[in-house]
């Protein structure tokens, strides 16, 4: 398997070959542990077990519906809390984002060719990575905060960011501001929830659920219009 971009990649984007190797790293990490950890989770096939590990769930798949789970338990039984939520969610839903930009940037001939290795089109799919191009060229930076509320995968975003010429800096802080305000709607969402099952019930907190998940698909469809077009600026 070879994990070797071009030299004249690493030369243009004076990327050294420490970093591009610890950010791979974290990349094959990134992908691996929420696979290996849905295993574990199916053994949790109660809401009562799902619950107990919430913050340990959070933390092997940080995925919006974890996170609301979270809040709601946190606002209907104490625990585990807000601080708990986010420091389980910081690893791999935060500071992953950062290795898929160095990536992106240190295999971008390939990554733009379809010409690499299955193994990296396989962490990063080259469908999702033609999406993130796209609505990078129209909105630019500012789309990683309307990606992180929305159901758009931050990592292939951020790599598609990283073979584009966005300025790391403008698009990292924007996908940090983006983290943090969808971490405080989604686990918002789950204390207001988890409110609504104490004082209305069930069908109040399915109905909320549905609602939250009504939102964040129409957000996602509005993104891929954006994407599909056909004035995008090419060439991103």
């Amino acid at each position: 398997m070879s994990i070797t971009p071009p030299s004249d990649d690493l030369a243009a984007t004076g990327i050294g070959d420490g970093w591009r190797r610890v950010a791979l790293a974290v990349v094959i990490a990134r992908f691996a542990i929420p696979l290996a950890a849905l295993p574990l989770i199916l053994q949790w096939t109660r809401a009562r077990e799902l619950g107990e590990n919430i913050a340990l769930v959070v933390l092997l798949r940080p995925q919006k519906e974890f996170l609301l789970f979270g809040g709601g338990r946190t606002r209907y039984l104490g625990e585990p809390g807000i601080l708990p939520l986010f420091l389980a969610y910081l690893p791999l839903g935060i500071l992953s984002v950062t290795a898929f930009f160095v990536v992106g940037r240190a295999y971008r001939t390939a990554l733009r060719q379809g010409s690499g290795p299955a193994w990296l089109h396989r962490l990063i799919p080259p469908k999702q990575l033609d999406l993130g191009r796209k609505v990078l060229a129209r909105r630019g930076p500012a789309v990683a905060v309307l990606g992180r509320l929305a159901a758009m995968p931050p990592t292939v975003l951020g790599a598609a960011a990283g073979l584009s010429d966005v300025d790391p800096k403008r698009y990292l802080i924007a996908d940090l501001i983006g983290a943090v305000l969808a971490f405080a709607m989604t686990v918002g969402a789950g204390l207001a929830l988890g409110r609504a099952y104490e004082e209305g019930g069930v069908w109040i907190t399915v109905i909320g659920v549905v609602l939250f998940v009504l939102m964040l698909l129409l957000l996602t469809s509005w993104i891929r219009r954006e994407a599909d077009r056909e004035d995008t600026v090419p060439g991103v």
